[in-house]
């Protein structure tokens, strides 16, 4: 029992309401990002679930409206692995809604096969990493014509470990790792979150990061296709070592809503508190170049 609740790790606490505010989450139709978009929703929020399967969203908006008693949550497409669905998603919010006070940037995918995107760019750090950095950056100016206003950037403890490898993000030249990827992609996470804190700095705008924890969600399901043996394995520990969704948002939610954070704007956070990341996400030269790098994959200017 203490086990349990130990592995369950903090419960955000806050009761705060979020009435007239709007909310973005990404991959919001399943797991962490679904507990997430009904807290909001039960919260008042106007909730803008942003997916990739609009018919899978639409069957989770409908839950979170019927459980939730708000009626006001509704779909947008987005495939952050297109940068034009990414601008194509920005421009049609810009165009419609009048507000943005609070971005979850909680989409993502873990250690899939190698796969390419439209783009050219290797799918865990273009999911990851820069479809969530180029979103960021659209939405900007309506985050601080909105502020105090958020961003929440999901990363993971992956990032320990981890290295950006700027001569060769997209293992071009190097044997293809489902999981150094991974870990580039979730370091990319901390780096950007802390550097976009650097640059908005005095705009009313905040920006966190955080690890949700393990997770007995979808992402794993490459992991499971690749190792089968893991199947059975994982089944009963994963029950008594995994966080379940709800567990897992919280930290999310934490970030997104408890009072008087914004001096903690660059943080990375875990089970509902601070915590340090590992040196690597404290790298201020390194996070800066991979703004750079990144605005000029993306097509952006690096000091948008």
């Amino acid at each position: 029992m203490l086990l349990r609740k130990w592995i369950a790790g903090g419960v955000c606490k806050s009761c705060a309401r979020l009435d007239g505010k709007t909310v973005v989450i990404t991959g919001a139709n399943t797991g962490i990002g679904m507990e997430t978009a009904k807290d909001m929703a039960r919260r008042g929020a106007r909730v803008v679930m942003a997916c990739r399967d609009l018919t899978r969203a639409e069957n989770a908006a409908e839950y979170i409206r019927r459980s939730t008693g708000n009626g006001n949550v509704v779909i947008r497409h987005l495939n952050l692995a297109s940068l034009y669905s990414v601008r194509e998603f920005a421009k049609e919010f810009i165009a419609t809604e009048e507000r943005l006070d609070i971005l979850i940037n909680n989409a993502g995918v873990m250690m899939c096969p190698k796969w390419v995107t439209e783009d050219g760019f290797e799918k865990q750090l273009a999911v990851n990493h820069l479809g969530h950095f180029l979103l960021t950056n659209l939405l900007l100016g309506m985050l601080k014509r909105s502020s105090p206003s958020r961003v929440v950037n999901l990363s993971s403890i992956a990032h320990v470990g981890g290295n950006i490898e700027f001569d060769d993000l997209f293992f071009d030249k190097r044997p293809y790792s489902p999981l150094l990827s991974y870990k580039q992609s979730k370091l990319a996470n901390v780096l950007f979150s802390r550097e976009l804190a650097r640059r908005i700095k005095g705009t009313g705008v905040s920006s966190y990061c955080l690890h949700p924890g393990v997770i007995r969600t979808e992402l794993i399901r490459h992991i499971l296709v690749q190792y089968p043996v893991l199947k059975i394995v994982l089944s009963v520990p994963c029950i008594l070592l995994m966080k379940t969704p709800w567990q897992g948002a919280q930290t999310s939610i934490y970030c997104a809503v408890t009072e008087g954070l914004e001096s903690k704007s660059g943080c990375y956070f875990s089970d509902c508190a601070e915590k340090d990341p590992a040196p690597e996400g404290k790298d201020d030269e390194v996070s800066r170049r991979l703004w750079e790098e990144s605005a000029r994959m993306v097509g952006l200017n690096s000091r948008h």
